[in-house]
């Protein structure tokens, strides 16, 4: 299952999103490995400099907790409309998702978002180059992508501004980076039917959700 929806957003919302994850006083927070699950053998140099990104965590409900950040409020709209999209009953994670410009095409490491059955979903904020790369392949577990000794393409989807993508879970893709675009940014968003899975494994990003950061206007003092 792919589907792509466009103009996905109200567009006024839409809007204020994209202003929103790309203002000064928006916390991005660096990945050494914007993909990292995979496990891709060190490159050159200039590889690995491709391979960062930075991530934002609105929302993470796995191991039976509730993490959000302080940005989770107007997220939340957006993400119960891409809920209702996708008919599944309980959020799992969603994230905001930033890679830089890069001097040549690169693609990063084909991964899944997570070793259990879900419906991942991608909605790209900014018009951009770096296609989504989706494969033929299925696994059940991250560590089965090392196992192929070839990926076929399936899909291939270039983000557009309000573009929701939804696709099934295991099957197994990836992100480019944007070589004609300064930045590409989407928000990942993962949900499940039922029960999220006890001791979902955590990744990176855990360490990187925003509990305290407060946009500076909520401490300007009224007179």
């Amino acid at each position: 299952m792919l589907k792509i929806i466009d103009n996905f957003l109200n567009k006024s919302y839409h809007k204020e999103l994209l202003e929103l994850m790309n203002s000064w006083d928006f916390p991005w927070y660096y990945n050494s490995n914007i993909s990292y699950e995979s496990g891709r053998a060190p490159g050159d140099t200039q590889q690995r400099l491709y391979e960062t990104g930075f991530s934002h965590v609105f929302f993470d409900y796995r191991d039976g907790g509730q993490r959000d950040s302080s940005y989770a409020w107007f997220w939340k709209p957006g993400l119960t409309q891409i809920q209702d999209a996708a008919n599944q009953e309980t959020i799992v994670r969603s994230r905001g998702d930033m890679t830089m410009h890069t001097h040549e095409p690169f693609e990063h490491d084909p991964h899944i978002d997570f070793s259990f059955k879900n419906i991942s979903t991608i909605l790209y904020i900014n018009d951009s180059s770096g296609d989504t790369i989706f494969y033929k392949e299925r696994v059940n577990e991250y560590k089965d992508i090392a196992h192929l000794k070839t990926l076929h393409e399936k899909d291939k989807v270039t983000p557009k501004a309000n573009r929701l993508v939804l696709f099934e879970g295991d099957y197994v893709h990836t992100g480019s980076s944007p070589h004609l675009h300064k930045n590409r940014i989407l928000i990942n968003s993962n949900f499940i039917n039922g029960p999220i899975p006890r001791n979902a494994p955590r990744k990176w990003e855990d360490n990187y959700i925003d509990y305290q950061y407060k946009p500076q206007w909520m401490f300007t003092k009224i007179i």
